[in-house]
């Protein structure tokens, strides 16, 4: 009973990661785009280059999108039996949330900081602080010991 909940908690862990992912890869497309428009200005060459390294970035990108979804399934899985899984998830999530931080503050430069609304600097802040949060969960979290429970569930 307890290794199928964390299969659950493994795969529920994995559909927030591709999540997570489609999030970086839409909010780095539009920062990218942004900062290719600023490169491209008011040249036809420099907008046909443009439009060229837009297309290998969707490519690029999801190419590594597809490889994280495939490793990461395994590495969750792996996680159930050895009772690790917490440990992984955080190593998984945290530097994807600091990604999308980055790619997040990125974009808010291109946009301008004086248009940014409170709820942009709170979003942003819960990137950096849960991303951080977990990073730091995932290095220093040791698994526990034979004998003792990751997941604490009621006795069915």
């Amino acid at each position: 009973m307890k290794k199928g909940l964390g299969y659950v908690i493994a795969y529920l862990a994995w559909a927030v990661t591709m999540a997570l992912g489609v999030w970086f890869i839409l909010i780095g497309r539009e920062g990218f785009l942004g900062a290719l428009a600023l490169y491209a200005g008011d040249s036809l060459q420099r907008m046909w280059q443009a439009r060229f390294l837009d297309k290998a970035y969707v490519v690029a990108v999801g190419l590594l999108w597809l490889v994280l979804v495939i490793v990461t399934e395994e590495y969750l899985k792996r996680g159930v039996p050895q009772r690790d899984l917490t440990r992984r998830i955080a190593n998984v999530v945290g530097p994807e949330l600091l990604l999308i931080f980055v790619a997040d503050a990125g974009l808010l430069l291109l946009q301008g900081i004086g248009g940014a609304g409170w709820l942009r600097w709170l979003i942003l802040g819960s990137e950096l602080v849960i991303g951080i949060a977990l990073v730091l969960v995932g290095r220093f979290l040791h698994p526990p010991k034979p004998g003792e429970a990751e997941f604490d569930t009621p006795a069915g």
